[in-house]
């Protein structure tokens, strides 16, 4: 059932949530007590861990979440941070008004490196080959993200274009349609986002999808409907309530760190050559003004 027409969302998400309880089927009624019953906890949990401590499926969890009118987990579990009372929580997982600013920095690292420790956990080899298979030989490769997730993309840009690869990088939602409606099969669409649930995202995998251009994502929301678009799902993994979050940032910088070296290391010389240009280039003098060359 689809209630996204008939609900307002601005409202108290959890008086929502018994609103439309009794419409609810029995499955998802389980994943609504378990959040009636432990809202405080529910917002540090990840789509997973609340269908497992719910006692049903992960699609379940999400046919849940829509059923209330949210795209997904990540919408639904934002919405209800903001129905709780304030707290610090808000701003970063796990952290006290009480912390001194050691400690807050402690924290903050230690939950990147969670980040970092998560992605590696749940990183397929075979998933990481194809998505890096599908890059080399792609005739032209778009990189797409808006929002907090454009420099993310510009980052990818910077990693590949120095490998001598053809591609572009686009955080215009607009432009990135145009671009992509030009795209062939031969070329390959990389799309970031950590939610999934982005209707610009979904709509350039859309029309990559339509004209046969194999789509890779990298996303923290493997049920997302933009990872149903997508050839290749990469999974960044983050515990933080809030989305597009600093450590979500990171594992997505691992992952595409790790892509760069892989197809550096399949073309070693050309990818040395290439950077010992780029660095002649930066460390050559600038000329005068008067116009001395």
């Amino acid at each position: 059932m689809d209630q996204s027409k008939n609900i307002d969302l601005s409202g108290d998400t959890l008086a929502r949530l018994r609103g439309l309880f009794p419409a609810l089927s029995p499955a998802e009624r389980k994943v609504g007590e378990y959040v009636l019953e432990h809202s405080q906890e529910v917002v540090r949990l990840t789509l997973a861990e609340i269908a497992k401590q719910a006692g049903v499926s992960d699609a379940t969890a999400v046919r849940f979440c829509r059923s209330l009118g949210y795209d997904g987990w990540v919408g639904f579990k934002f919405a209800l941070v903001q129905t709780l009372p304030h707290t610090p929580q808000l701003i970063h997982n796990g952290i006290s008004s009480e912390d001194d600013p050691g400690t807050l920095a402690r924290k903050v690292l230690l939950g990147s490196k969670q980040a970092l420790d998560d992605t590696l956990a749940i990183l397929d080899t075979d998933t990481f080959q194809k998505a890096v298979n599908l890059i080399a030989r792609a005739k032209t490769i778009m990189i797409a993200g808006v929002g907090t997730s454009g420099p993310m993309a510009h980052e990818m840009y910077n990693r590949l274009f120095r490998l001598g690869l053809n591609c572009q990088v686009q955080t215009d939602s607009y432009l990135q349609v145009m671009q992509v409606a030009l795209l062939t099969p031969d070329d390959a669409l990389i799309v970031i986002s950590q939610t999934g649930d982005s209707d610009d995202p979904r709509r350039t995998a859309a029309e990559a999808k339509r004209a046969g251009v194999p789509v890779i994502c990298i996303t923290g929301n493997i049920l997302s409907q933009l990872a149903e678009l997508a050839d290749v799902v990469l999974l960044s993994v983050s515990q933080e309530s809030m989305p597009e979050t600093i450590s979500s940032r990171i594992a997505q910088y691992g992952l595409i760190h790790a892509i760069y070296v892989c197809l550096a290391m399949s073309s070693m010389e050309k990818t040395i050559e290439n950077e010992e240009t780029i660095w002649r280039a930066l460390m050559r003098k600038a000329p005068y003004q008067s116009g001395e060359t």
